[in-house]
C-alpha cells in the first residue's frame, strides 16, 4: 500500500472512531460557509478533532460566499467544527498569533512564509513526515488539497 493510501485510510479511521462523540450544544456553522459533511445527522460535531475536519473536505471546492482568497476561511471553519476559536480575520498570517509555536504535529497549523516573513497561506498538519508534513489546506489549486511540503517552509502553531 503507497504511503498516500495509507494515510488516506489512517484518517478515515480516525474520524470514524473519534467523530461520533460531542453534540454541537448549540455550535454552528457562520453563515459564510455554505458546506456541512454529508456525512450523519445534521446539528451534531462529528469530528471533534481538527485533522479529521480538515481530511473530510480535501476535494471539495470553495465553501464560504465570501470574495478572495479562502485558506484562512477553511481553516478558521474546521477549528469551530473541532471545538475550537476561529483565527482571529481572513488573513494566513492570523494563525501566527493563534497560540504558541508547534513542532509540526498533526493538528499544528502550518502557515506557509516567504522569504521576508510574509505568511501567504495556511492549513492544517494531517501527518508528520521527517522533513517534510502533509498539509490539509483550503484554496490549494481553488480546492481544498494535500500537499507535501518542507518543514523549512513553513512555521507552525499549536491549536
Amino acid at each position: 500500500m503507497s504511503l498516500r493510501r495509507h494515510l488516506t485510510a489512517i484518517a478515515a479511521l480516525a474520524s470514524l472512531c473519534l467523530g461520533h462523540h460531542a453534540e454541537a450544544a448549540g455550535r454552528s456553522a457562520p453563515s459564510i460557509y455554505s458546506a456541512e459533511w454529508s456525512g450523519g445527522e445534521p446539528g451534531r460535531n462529528w469530528g471533534g478533532d481538527l485533522v479529521a475536519e480538515a481530511a473530510r473536505y480535501v476535494g471539495s471546492g470553495k465553501f464560504t460566499s465570501l470574495p478572495g482568497a479562502w485558506c484562512a476561511d477553511a481553516v478558521s471553519f474546521w477549528l469551530q467544527r473541532a471545538g475550537k476559536p476561529p483565527l482571529a480575520s481572513r488573513m494566513a498570517g492570523a494563525a501566527l498569533s493563534y497560540g504558541p509555536r508547534g513542532s509540526g504535529a498533526p493538528g499544528d497549523l502550518a502557515v506557509f512564509v516567504g522569504r521576508r516573513g510574509y505568511a501567504y497561506h495556511v492549513g492544517v498538519v494531517v501527518a508528520s513526515l521527517g522533513d517534510r508534513v502533509e498539509v490539509v489546506s483550503g484554496n490549494w489549486g481553488h480546492r481544498v488539497g494535500r500537499a507535501f511540503v518542507s518543514r523549512r517552509s513553513l512555521i507552525f502553531v499549536r491549536t
